[in-house]
């Protein structure tokens, strides 16, 4: 695992390996880094992921020009002003002398001024059905970066004076996983999940009768912190009800105590204290499942397709989805307004994940469920194993519920119920889950102390069980 540090004071981003003590510098890093890491927890999403690597690379390369810029572009103003000191005191000292003519000063400012172009930010929005990883690449970011990171959920926000959370919750949130470092908290990364549900009612434009303080109110409210302004955050001293989900910094969940003493020692602030944040160097990720728009997709392209163009009217590859085809436009048919969707630059869609994806979820990376039953069970000193067969009927049941990798735990529970009753404190130690348990219709093979060579034997004739047939049939 590797850890992203910044640090505004010497202009540096540097990844820190764990189990090691050398130093990678910004040249050393690069997206393809960020994403080897987030292959280790996110299985598919090839796409969404280089995007994310590219966005966050992006980031903190045009952070640390900025201050570079801005720092320089001072140093060079103090010896100038300085000039203009000694230069007025030897003016009253000499009055006969003429001040000098500076001839050359609109070329100087003209070069100054084209050499600190200041980078402005990319937004990322991200598109995908519910269960597909979308949170998962967020929590993984947010674990693996040493920068302030917030996560908020978009269906508690209202307008301002209305009940719910305003939106500048979110840089509140983020403020208080940094220890309220204002510096800090503004070179951080705000990540709102579920904006598919501050679509305006009716959709298509339609106006509606009421006012809607909690879909399109809330897209007008966000314009101006996603392109950058100064937001005035009241350090209230108690969590509000969705800052409970807190952020990370350096690795670590920030969670503010309910309680009034430990939120002030956890804290940098004291309630009642105003902090203004520039937010034009925080990294907006917004992502909703958005329900539905893949009819919109279709129906742009059927029309495209009996236009004649052929730009649009492409076939459908193994590898592409409907959503890998999303146009800004059919964002905006679904809901939200054109100055919401123009300030988020970046698109990118994260498919349903497939049968052999949901496999590999259950087995590969480091917190699979596999490997968390079979530490769960370890506590009951027991050893639980999973037929091939097994693990397939149970993606396939992902699949037909539509769930994605979010159903494979509900999958799990009710499957390994019965093992979870019958094992504590029994003679039970070793469970067999094999295609018949996983299908629901049969009960956990059990097997006691001695007897692991007639479960391992059971478990290799269920997996090579189903080659041997093939060979058979394959040879008459």
């Amino acid at each position: 695992m590797f850890l992203l540090r910044t640090c505004a004071s010497r202009q540096s981003v540097r990844i820190l390996p764990i189990a090691s003590k050398r130093h990678l510098t910004l040249d050393t890093l690069n997206p393809r880094i960020i994403t080897k890491v987030l292959d280790e927890y996110v299985i598919g999403q090839d796409r969404a992921k280089k995007t994310l690597s590219v966005a966050v690379y992006n980031h903190y390369t045009r952070v640390q020009a900025n201050i570079a810029r801005t720092q320089e572009a001072r140093k060079q103003s103090e010896p100038i002003a300085e000039e203009e000191e000694v230069h007025n005191c030897h003016h009253h000292e000499c009055e006969q002398e003429p001040p000098p003519i500076m001839e050359q000063e609109p070329v100087v400012a003209q070069e100054s001024a084209s050499s600190t172009t200041l980078l402005e930010k990319s937004n990322v929005l991200l598109i995908g059905p519910t269960g597909s990883g979308k949170t998962l690449l967020a929590k993984t970011l947010a674990t693996i970066l040493q920068v302030p990171f917030s996560m908020s959920d978009a269906t508690s926000f209202t307008q301002a004076g209305y009940v719910g959370d305003d939106v500048e919750s979110v840089i509140e949130r983020l403020l208080q996983s940094c220890d309220y470092d204002i510096d800090k908290a503004e070179t951080g990364i705000v990540f709102i999940d579920e904006i598919d549900k501050l679509a305006r009612a009716g959709h298509e434009g339609a106006r509606s009768s009421t006012r809607d303080v909690g879909g399109e109110g809330v897209q007008q409210a966000l314009l101006r912190m996603l392109e950058g302004t100064n937001v005035k955050v009241t350090h209230k001293g108690v969590p509000t009800s969705s800052s409970l989900t807190g952020g990370t910094y350096m690795g670590q969940p920030v969670s503010p105590s309910s309680s009034s003493s430990a939120l002030k020692a956890a804290s940098g602030g004291t309630p009642g204290d105003s902090y203004n944040v520039d937010t034009s160097n925080i990294l907006f990720i917004l992502s909703g499942a958005f329900v539905g728009l893949e009819n919109h997709i279709k129906n742009r392209l059927d029309k495209s397709s009996v236009a004649g163009f052929t730009e649009e009217s492409i076939s459908f590859s193994p590898s592409k989805t409907t959503l890998d085809h999303v146009e800004p436009h059919d964002i905006m048919k679904f809901g939200m307004i054109p100055e919401f969707v123009g300030r988020l630059p970046v698109l990118a869609s994260v498919n349903q994940l497939s049968e052999d994806d949901l496999v590999r979820v259950l087995t590969e990376p480091k917190n699979a469920l596999v490997k968390q039953y079979q530490d769960l069970f370890s506590l009951y000193q027991a050893d639980i194993r999973f037929t091939d067969r097994a693990l397939r009927t149970i993606a396939r049941h992902a699949v037909q519920k539509q769930t994605g990798a979010r159903g494979l735990r509900r999958i799990m529970e009710n499957l390994l119920l019965d093992a979870m009753y019958d094992t504590p404190g029994s003679s039970i130690r070793h469970i067999l889950i094999n295609e018949e348990v996983a299908g629901g219709k049969g009960k956990p093979l059990y097997y006691s102390r001695g007897q692991w060579g007639v479960m391992e034997h059971k478990l290799e004739h269920e997996n090579n069980g189903k080659e041997n047939e093939r060979k058979v049939i394959s040879r008459d």
